[in-house]
């Protein structure tokens, strides 16, 4: 394995603990929090969070990957959530 390799499959791990947090609050929601460590579910999102950025840093600093946030394409794609959260509403599949 590569180092490029390797730290695309640390991205990919980062991604798996952001979904399985997210799942996490979905459920129990931001405020709950775990009994044995008294971090909340917000708590963790955050963490995670920061972890796949250092990993989105470190593909930057070596070259393989130089993302830089691109605002147009995060407003884009906020409106299109929102279109389809309309469109999941209408349906009856999400609460207004």
């Amino acid at each position: 394995m590569t180092y490029e390799q390797f730290l695309l499959s640390k991205m990919a791990e980062e991604c798996t603990e952001i979904a399985q947090d997210a799942l996490k609050t979905q459920q129990f929601g931001f405020d709950s929090f775990h009994p044995e460590t008294k971090m909340t579910n917000t708590e963790y999102l955050a963490n995670e969070l920061n972890d796949l950025f250092a990993i989105i840093e470190m593909l930057s600093e070596y070259g393989y990957f130089n993302f830089q946030p691109d605002r147009d394409a995060i407003d884009a794609k906020k409106e299109k959530v929102l279109k389809y959260l309309q469109l999941s509403k209408q349906l009856g599949k999400v609460d207004s």
